[in-house]
């Protein structure tokens, strides 16, 4: 077999174990949302640090507020208006061009690290699924379906199930990190005052 091909596995695949010191339960849930959130803190905080959230939000807001005269413009057939907007058209995109290397430069930093967890240290503390829905929503990946719990219930020839799902409703433990960070992300955001304004306006 290509040693590239298995260097690539190990370093790129998460390493679920059968038995993690943490397996699906109510405690197991709480620590991964507790650990979710910190780690959504711990960002904001670096956002913080190595970016001028100021000129970001102004630079948002000028973007928005030019891209609602352009389309008024446009909408009324207002050609001198439209020409005017266009000599402004390079400084909006140098300003976008600005903010995406603004927004870029935290999420570089905390890449590495939040791999390095996600690859190597979670998958071997909860295991792949760690929460339960009250609801059983049949979400893709994020979820254990009844096909899911029926696949992985069956046994290997080692006597060990061929996978996490064990009932239905279940969610995968990458799921549930999805589900607090966006529940979380606002809450966040503004008690660390790293919050953008949308650019959708």
């Amino acid at each position: 077999m290509d040693f590239t091909y298995l260097i690539m596995q190990f370093f790129l695949s998460p390493h679920y174990v059968e038995n993690p010191p943490l397996p699906f339960s109510f405690v197991s849930m709480i620590i991964a949302a507790l650990i979710a959130i910190s780690m959504n803190v711990a960002f904001a905080f670096l956002r913080k640090k190595t970016t001028d959230i100021e000129k970001m939000s102004k630079i948002m807001k000028e973007s928005v507020e030019f891209r609602k005269q352009m389309m008024a413009a446009v909408k009324k057939q207002d050609k001198e208006l439209i020409a005017e907007l266009k000599k402004k058209q390079a400084y909006v995109n140098k300003m976008n061009m600005e903010l995406q290397q603004q927004q870029m430069k935290p999420m570089f930093i905390y890449m590495i690290p939040s791999f390095l967890l996600w690859i190597l240290v979670f998958p071997t503390i909860f295991g792949q699924v760690v929460a339960l829905s009250p609801i059983h929503p049949d979400i893709p990946f994020i979820t254990c379906n009844a096909d899911n719990v029926k696949n992985d219930t069956t046994l290997k020839d080692d006597g060990n199930p061929k996978g996490p799902c064990k009932i239905e409703g279940q969610v995968y433990l990458w799921g549930w990190f999805l589900i607090v960070n966006f529940a979380f992300n606002g809450i966040i955001s503004k008690l660390t005052r790293t919050n953008l304004p949308s650019l959708t306006g």
